[in-house]
């Protein structure tokens, strides 16, 4: 087995995917990033964590590395991890997450109409964006494709695996499965 990162922006199905992956993965333990980030928000804020700034940090991944590699130490034996986060940028994954399948998921072939859709769709009282104004949806819809463009872009630049959910989630999901599998065989 293999560490899993899977990174992208807000709202493109990282933590619907990494549900999936540990249904099927029972020996993962789960990481969310974000729960990370606002705990350094919240209890740290001497350490000037934001949610728009923490994915510019290095020392955010590394102390995300750094509890993996602990947590082996004391247990003395490899666990394994699936972590998600919107605030871990691909170049900083690279440099940090070592022998980690590295999966980026977005939503660059989509509109901001279609996006807002979405998530109105599927939205559940659990989820960040419930209840929110279409101008705050537009917002996010926006900012999300951006960056799905951008990340895109840098997986190309990096021969990263990068997978859409714009069209259909979970034949999506089912192409990152795959590409899982062979991954965690190499």
């Amino acid at each position: 087995m293999k560490n899993i990162l899977i990174i992208g922006p807000s709202r493109v199905g990282k933590s619907n995917l990494c549900s999936m992956i540990l249904k099927k993965y029972y020996n993962l333990n789960y990481i969310s990033g974000d729960s990370i980030r606002n705990a350094f928000i919240n209890i740290y804020p001497d350490l000037g964590y934001t949610p728009k700034n923490t994915i510019n940090r290095i020392e955010f991944c590394k102390f995300i590395n750094w509890i993996i590699n602990e947590n082996n130490i004391h247990i003395k034996r490899n666990l394994y991890y699936i972590i998600d986060s919107a605030n871990i940028s691909l170049e900083h994954a690279i440099k940090v997450f070592n022998d980690t399948i590295i999966i980026a998921i977005g939503r660059k072939d989509t509109t901001v109409e279609k996006m807002m859709q979405s998530i109105k769709e599927h939205d559940t009282e659990l989820d960040w964006t419930y209840g929110y104004s279409d101008e705050d949806l537009s917002s996010i819809s926006n900012e999300t494709i951006k960056k799905s463009k951008q990340l895109y872009s840098d997986c190309l630049t990096h021969n990263i695996a990068y997978f859409d959910t714009s069209i259909n989630r979970y034949n999506t999901y089912k192409e990152i499965f795959k590409y899982i599998e062979k991954e965690i065989g190499k």
